[in-house]
């Protein structure tokens, strides 16, 4: 048996499986206490999503209910979009279709004065929802354009997403980039930091960017392009090393495959090999990266130019 490692717990909830969860920390000899608290929440009658308002409260738990079946059921994200709706059939009566669910059930939270963002993160219909929200313009400076748009530190935060449920709060959406501008959870951040600066302003304002340039670029490409330009103004190896700790072959796991995407290109490229994932044998060669993310994004660019 292994040694449970918090990392990789993470990384395996990344693929949205309770039970890929399960046989891991099964498959550990010190799991037991980690797979308890998972099997409470699960397959008990553990709560965790709390609001005082009570309208909310009761949504709330239908939508934990969702999330805990959606979580242990490997379908089809059309099967979930129809599920929600079976779920708030009584609640939301009346409606036509998904699209006008999505809205439905965002407006509820917001005319109830907290501010919410619902919709699919691949693959599941899911949540996010705060209670304060405040915000400010910058410039960003990328690779081959600035970009000026809004930022909304969002605050009072109640889930951040299927990712935060599965991994109790510790691993979940820091922020993400729409039409207006980025968002970004403030508990998340030390806006004086580089993590704020790079792998948060310039990795969405590089999805900025690109959704004006191209508003149906594919998730997966928007993520390649993005945490290409985190590497090219990186200098420290941590987020790198959190590609090689979470890849995917699955594009419906954009986050994941662009990360593998970028490490067998660099492999290739550093060590003329397929895919190397020994953090040592990159720490030999860090100083290459950057210079080699760049010419990655230069390529990439280029080739959309045609």
């Amino acid at each position: 048996m292994e040694k449970f490692s918090e990392k990789k717990l993470h990384g395996i909830c990344g693929n949205g499986s309770y039970q890929d969860v399960v046989a891991y920390l099964e498959s550990c000899e010190d799991g037991a206490e980690h797979l308890a608290k998972y099997r409470e929440l699960f397959e008990g009658d553990k709560y965790v999503l709390e609001v005082d308002d009570p309208q909310v409260q009761a949504v709330l738990r239908v939508y934990e209910d969702y999330l805990k079946y959606v979580l242990a059921n490997n379908k089809t994200t059309d099967e979930y979009k129809q599920y929600i709706m079976e779920c708030f059939s009584e609640d939301f009566s009346d409606i036509s279709g998904f699209d006008e669910f999505e809205k439905v059930f965002q407006e509820f939270f917001t005319e109830r004065g907290y501010f919410a963002n619902f919709g699919v993160t691949s693959p599941f219909p899911t949540l996010y929802l705060w209670k304060k929200q405040m915000n400010h313009v910058v410039d960003v400076e990328l690779p081959e354009a600035s970009v000026k748009m809004n930022v909304y530190e969002m605050d009072g935060i109640v889930t951040r997403g299927w990712y935060d449920y599965l991994t109790f709060g510790v691993i979940g959406a820091g922020g993400w980039v729409s039409d207006d501008g980025c968002y970004y959870f403030a508990e998340k951040y030390d806006v004086d930091s580089e993590d704020f600066k790079v792998s948060l302003l310039k990795h969405e304002g590089q999805h900025f960017y690109d959704k004006g340039m191209d508003s149906n670029m594919p998730s997966h490409e928007l993520e390649y392009r993005a945490k290409l330009v985190e590497l090219i103004y990186l200098q420290e190896q941590a987020v790198f090393n959190s590609f090689l700790a979470y890849m995917s072959d699955e594009i419906t796991n954009p986050h994941g495959h662009a990360n593998k995407r970028i490490v067998a290109e660099l492999s290739q490229m550093i060590f003329d090999e397929e895919l190397v994932t020994d953090k040592e044998r990159w720490s030999a060669e860090y100083e290459k990266v950057s210079g080699m993310a760049r010419q990655l994004f230069v390529a990439d660019t280029a080739s959309r130019n045609g």
